[in-house]
């Protein structure tokens, strides 16, 4: 797990770890410094034009400071500072002081001239306003160098991104490379910010976490290494009962594929059963298609009993994919939304029936609590919130935020970046695994099933949602490699969940067959 933080969560660490610990801001810079020279050159062997674009700023001294050590390599290095000297912060000043004692000049000027490097040190992560006038002119033309064939690399963030949301402030320079001291920044990962950074380097500085004092970061992050610990541990000695049993409410008439992708990824994801409640047009194809499903399959409508004898099976539910939107389907989600006994996932046309009725809204919001998860897109979401694109472009988490305390509940608010948040909870999720490939029919349906099957497995359900959530990309990463992102299907995602799942499997002690364990206490380690 790591931490990615804000703008404000990383200056307070920054000045714990000057003032509080008691390591120098100069020693700092330096190492600032040699982490970006050490990036640059193991990405550009040999590097004879460089510019270094730096402003007034502590971000602007690392500049000056990454143009001196590649000076000292041998470099032709051209130093530009943009802005009024009398804004100059201490540590810069003394950076720049440096260069005159080396007899190093630097130019008020920025000259066209052309480079194979430049360093952008324009803005750190502190900047919060637009960029306009003459440093909009200095960003546009950094990308334009990069047009004419130059590496440009970023000190700690692209000039003109937002730390905090990823969004443009303005205009921004886009990056080939982008090295940032101690943690990840959120607009490191949320989107355009993302796709701005290019490739991104998180250097250790000597700015550790001991420097938050107790007072941790609000988002956080998985990764690779996370992978065995977000998995159940599985008893040697279990059985189908002790994986749990998802129940899966889900198809419609000529909508059967929905249904059938979400239960193979519950299964896949670990729990030792399923049952489906679906139309009975759909019975014969899942028999072929899934013979390990339990069905129960309904006329013209659903039997509210043998629902109900369905929920006391079941010690988790998926409803939503592929179910419709008409009156039989939406009786089944109100029966759904009755029950307050076990986890609920609900997806695709089950957000849909949510948002379009308001007796399911009530239910929906009358003491799930927890139990209750909702994985919105974000057309899914603006229907529930009853808001526009421009409104979830402009603050995407405080929407999502704004879900969960509506219905008191989970999110696992999907996109490019999936966020998930939990009413009453200060965490933040931010998924960085997955790729466009994953851009298909049926994806939402195995991240569905695959959260749906961790919860059956007794799973806290937060870290199930986050789990999930990360697994799913992680799987969507090695089917693009498999299959490429062109031609990826929701099927090579489950494919490739199996394969992830096969290797980092693991493995508890026997006597564990209770099937009222205890549930995962979904404690976080730092």
């Amino acid at each position: 797990m790591k931490y990615v933080l804000k703008a404000d969560e990383m200056k307070r660490c920054d000045q714990n770890t000057i003032k509080g610990i008691g390591i120098p801001s100069m020693v700092l810079m330096e190492r600032a410094a040699l982490a970006v020279c050490e990036e640059i050159t193991a990405t550009r062997k040999k590097i004879n034009k460089a510019l270094i674009v730096a402003g007034m700023g502590n971000n602007g001294g690392d500049g000056l400071a990454v143009g001196r050590l590649l000076a000292l390599q041998g470099a032709q290095v051209t130093f530009y500072m943009a802005g009024s000297h009398e804004k100059m912060s201490e540590e810069t000043k003394k950076q720049a002081l440096i260069l005159k004692n080396l007899g190093i000049s630097i130019q008020s000027k920025l000259e066209d001239m052309e480079y194979d490097m430049v360093v952008d040190a324009l803005f750190g992560v502190g900047l919060s306003r637009e960029i306009q006038g003459d440093f909009a002119e200095i960003v546009l033309k950094i990308n334009r160098y990069r047009q004419q064939g130059a590496f440009i690399c970023s000190v700690d963030i692209p000039s003109g991104i937002c730390a905090d949301t990823g969004k443009i402030l303005g205009c921004g320079v886009r990056a080939d490379l982008t090295v940032t001291f101690g943690f990840v920044k959120r607009g490191h990962l949320l989107y355009p910010g993302k796709s701005y950074a290019g490739m991104l380097k998180v250097k250790d500085i000597g700015i550790l976490k001991e420097s938050f004092f107790g007072e941790k970061p609000q988002a956080f992050c998985y990764e690779a290494a996370d992978i065995p610990k977000l998995l159940p541990v599985r008893a040697e000695d279990g059985n189908k009962g002790t994986f749990g049993k998802a129940l899966l409410i889900a198809g419609s008439y000529d909508m059967s594929g929905a249904c059938i992708l979400c239960a193979k990824a519950v299964l896949r994801a670990g729990a030792g059963m399923v049952k489906i409640i679906t139309p009975a047009c759909n019975r014969q194809i899942i028999q072929i298609a899934l013979p390990e499903a339990m069905l129960y399959t309904f006329g013209e409508m659903p039997c509210r009993e043998k629902v109900e004898e369905a929920f006391d099976w079941a010690d988790v539910a998926v409803a939503g994919p592929g179910m419709g939107t008409d009156e039989s389907a939406r009786m089944l989600m109100e029966y759904v939304l009755e029950q307050k006994k076990i986890p609920v996932v609900i997806d695709a046309d089950g957000l849909n029936l949510l948002a379009a009725h308001k007796e399911l809204e009530i239910l929906a919001a009358d003491g799930a609590g927890e139990k209750l998860i909702l994985t919105p897109h974000p057309g899914e979401l603006g229907r529930l919130l009853k808001t526009g694109k421009e409104e979830y472009l402009r603050q995407r988490e405080q929407l999502v935020v704004k879900l969960a305390e509506k219905f008191g509940c989970t999110v696992a608010a999907k996109d490019a970046v999936t966020l998930v948040v939990q009413a009453g909870r200060r965490e933040i999720y931010i998924n960085t695994s997955g790729n466009d490939g994953m851009a298909a029919a049926g994806s939402g349906d195995v991240l569905a099933g695959i959260i749906g099957g961790l919860l059956a497995q007794r799973m806290e359900v937060f870290k199930a949602v986050c789990a999930g959530s990360y697994l799913h990309g992680v799987a969507g990463d090695k089917a693009a490699v498999w299959m490429g992102h062109y031609g990826m299907t929701a099927t090579d995602i489950i494919n490739a969940f199996t394969n992830i799942t096969n290797i980092a499997v693991r493995r508890g002690p026997v006597g564990n067959k209770n099937e009222n364990r205890e549930q995962d206490t979904g404690e976080f380690e730092s």
